[in-house]
């Protein structure tokens, strides 16, 4: 094996972990997005507790 084949394996492995991260990153996004709404209204309650 050439030192280029084995740079290249060792570049598309870390690529596919990036990829693999960046997934699990935006998952976790979106299930904050989804997990906002209860969040938002303790909020609103909180203010209207605070304007009383």
């Amino acid at each position: 094996m050439d030192l280029i084949d084995g740079m290249s394996y060792i570049i598309i492995l870390f690529s596919l972990g990036v990829f693999y991260w960046f997934g699990r990153f935006t998952m976790k996004l979106i299930k904050q997005h989804y997990d906002i709404y209860p969040l938002l209204y303790d909020l609103e309650e909180s203010e209207k507790k605070k304007k009383q």
